[in-house]
């Protein structure tokens, strides 16, 4: 008996001993970018606007292929709102799933305007995510509340959240308070994830007010504002917090380099925005003289001091650039016309629409 059991001893010290040194070592540093797209309602074809079209599903993928060819693997995500009607609704579930989405936040659109949805996350290859959707009978989720994502070595989290059901959505379904909901599973997921993204379905208001409560998270992105996405101030506390715009004429792109994973990212968009600004008017004021600005304005106290600070601000901005140990960079992309159709795509867009009108 003892023999047997300082056997059993021996085999689960060795067994400890295995795991540990198989245990893949923590990444601490690299890059990776978050391409996210939201309110596309439906839409399979460009978006007609003055003197160009944006959008469309085709050119999506074309710009997606020609970032993954630079050995760039996104993580690709839907913040909510993508059905506008049923028709069209197999139609981009087929281009999502040739695309390569990662995963779609369900929005109160979705619910509304989709007959079954089940069957759609059927035929889907990604996941539909909600954590605070609920069935009304049982309470118990109707879609997976997050998943987690690899990349390049980092593991992200990410959670869907809806603030509120339209009115004539079906009484099959409630939702749970998104905040609550949120920080439970902000608490579940820090020790299982290095970065978490939320995915809201909701107004601009209420996503602050959210974004507010959920400080622990990092990256926010919501579908339910259809402002343009542009670059802001980032918040004291909270993720950042980004509007995708709508019917899919753009994509979000957030691009994070991290050098230490245990320092705070530091969003550098409006910073670099400072930068261009304050080098363009420089790069004015010379209007290409052979000789320095000092030179040329030397008789002139006024704009002597006022290059003078201008170039102070650029150092600072600089600065400040070169002291960033973790940067978060944002940038929207239209998808104009000078983005050519990827042929698959449009294959399906076309049969598609051939269904629709049968």
């Amino acid at each position: 008996m003892i023999c047997i059991k300082y056997s059993k001893l021996f085999l689960t010290i060795i067994s400890a001993a295995i795991f540990f040194s198989c245990t893949k070592p923590r990444t601490t540093a690299g890059e990776f970018i978050i391409v996210t797209t939201g309110n596309v309602q439906g839409s399979l074809k460009p978006y007609k606007v003055r003197l160009d079209s944006l959008g469309g599903l085709a050119r999506r993928a074309t710009f997606l292929k020609d970032l993954r060819a630079t050995g760039t693997e996104p993580i690709l995500l839907d913040a909510g709102n993508l059905f506008n009607a049923q028709d069209n609704a197999i139609g981009l579930i087929k281009c999502y799933n040739e695309i390569g989405y990662d995963a779609l936040n369900i929005g109160a659109q979705d619910l509304t305007n989709v007959i079954n949805i089940s069957n759609l996350e059927k035929t889907a290859v990604f996941p539909f995510i909600s954590a605070n959707i609920v069935y009304s009978l049982s309470g118990k989720p109707v879609f997976k509340p997050f998943i987690t994502i690899e990349r390049n070595g980092f593991i992200l989290a990410v959670i869907g959240l809806t603030n509120n059901l339209l009115e004539n959505s079906s009484v099959e379904y409630g939702i749970k308070d998104p905040i609550q909901t949120g920080k439970d599973l902000l608490e579940t997921l820090a020790n299982r994830s290095d970065y978490q993204i939320i995915l809201f379905n909701g107004s601009f208001d209420d996503a602050v007010v959210t974004r507010d409560a959920l400080v622990e998270a990092d990256f926010m992105f919501i579908s339910g504002h259809r402002g343009a996405p542009r670059k802001t101030r980032p918040p004291e506390k909270g993720p950042f917090l980004y509007k995708v715009g709508e019917f899919g004429r753009g994509v979000v792109t957030i691009k994070t380099h991290v050098t230490n994973i245990d320092s705070s990212l530091k969003d550098i968009s409006m910073l670099i925005e400072r930068e261009k600004f304050i080098k363009e008017t420089l790069h004015l004021l010379h209007g290409g003289s052979s000789i320095s600005l000092e030179e040329m304005y030397a008789g002139n106290y006024d704009m002597s001091q006022r290059i003078e600070r201008i170039k102070t601000e650029l150092e600072l901005a600089q600065i400040e650039l070169a002291s960033a140990t973790n940067t978060v960079e944002f940038d929207f992309i239209p998808l104009s016309s000078s983005i050519i159709d990827d042929i698959d795509i449009k294959r399906i867009i076309n049969a598609a629409s051939t269904t629709v009108n049968k």
